[in-house]
């Protein structure tokens, strides 16, 4: 069959990940195509044949709305074209424009709906019905999607880690030689990075071990201030960057997500197969389908600061329940394979 994945681009991200080991999976066995819509930085690996539709992102409200239309414009040329069997688009922007062009469109949701832009909103209960299908990333987004909309055409498929990767990389060196604890983002307001170092600040751990945070971002001036102004200056650490996060998640005493919001967060999923114990705020979607508290992981009250210093004390000093974890942790992610994955995206054809 001939396969069409649709995301603005392949840089980073957790769908970028996910359309990463769906096209890889697929394309031993059929035709496979990822079209974006800038190719001018593409940071993951993909299957089959990158396609440029040449419209890049705007950063202004009347760019988005006129280049909703222009995409829709060019994908309905490209879809007639070359008579795509299936086409599955990644996030909002792609999704809008695909069922405008196409009614065999189907459509991923990667976050709570309750945080999609203003200017997105109306698009939502007009187009996303239209579509051949809605797939959610985890189940309580699927459940806020009917209850929110009224969609009847939904139906939930989670997001793939590919272990074998994981494994493969997580032997890789790195250049930290104190033991470390672990948060891996975009440096921006939704990732909660400010909660992180707040918790941190008022443990005891702090005293004992570091703080990694690897991603890059707008809010690094503001995370380093607050880092200094909590007198942890050379204890959390802003890493940039890393071309192997998998490395550090095997390192790493444990990994800690500190989200104001996910969908189906891909660092936990990863970090778990690469046997690493969790901690992580229990936002409305995503860490609750995959953090089983007391197997893998320990979930603590979203957005509460004090909380998550409680529970990075407690997994600090139980080195007993950092090995059940351990042991537990990728034994948790392996239904998540790419392969069986993917098996249920095809089923949508």
């Amino acid at each position: 069959m001939k396969i069409a994945f649709l995301i603005a681009y392949m840089k980073s991200g957790g769908a970028e990940r996910a359309v990463s080991n769906l096209s890889l999976a697929m394309q031993e066995e059929h035709d496979v195509s990822v079209i974006v819509f800038d190719a001018s930085d593409v940071g993951y690996p993909y299957g089959g044949t990158l396609i440029d539709l040449d419209v890049p992102s705007s950063s202004s409200a009347p760019g988005k709305i006129y280049n909703i239309f222009k995409r829709a414009y060019r994908l309905r040329k490209l879809y007639k074209e070359q008579q795509f069997d299936g086409i599955f688009t990644f996030m909002e922007g792609p999704g809008f424009p695909s069922v405008m062009a196409s009614r065999e469109t189907v459509v991923s949701v990667h976050d709570n709906p309750r945080s999609l832009p203003g200017i997105y909103q109306p698009f939502y209960p007009y187009l996303y019905p239209k579509a051949k299908k809605i797939v959610a990333c985890a189940k309580a987004i699927e459940e806020k999607l009917i209850a929110q909309y009224g969609f009847t055409n939904t139906t939930t498929i989670y997001n793939s880690v590919n272990i074998e990767h994981a494994i493969q990389r997580s032997s890789d060196p790195i250049e930290e030689t104190r033991p470390f604890l672990l948060s891996v983002g975009r440096l921006a307001p939704q990732k909660g990075f400010d909660y992180l170092i707040e918790a941190f600040a008022a443990t005891q751990a702090k005293n004992e071990i570091d703080l990694l945070i690897c991603g890059e971002g707008d809010d690094r001036e503001a995370l380093q201030d607050l880092i200094d102004q909590k007198g942890l200056t050379g204890k959390v650490i802003l890493k940039g960057n890393v071309e192997n996060p998998f490395a550090y998640y095997a390192k790493a005493e444990f990994f800690v997500l500190s989200s104001r919001h996910e969908g189906f967060p891909n660092i936990l999923i990863e970090a778990l197969a690469c046997e690493c114990p969790c901690v992580s705020f229990d936002c409305e979607t995503g860490p609750n389908e995959i953090i089983r508290p007391g197997e893998n992981g320990l979930l603590v009250d979203a957005e509460n600061v004090s909380a998550l210093a409680k529970a990075i004390d407690q997994l600090h000093a139980d080195r007993s329940l950092q090995d059940l974890f351990k042991k537990n942790a990728r034994r948790s992610v392996e239904h998540l394979t790419p392969r069986a994955i993917a098996k249920e995206w095809l089923k949508l054809i």
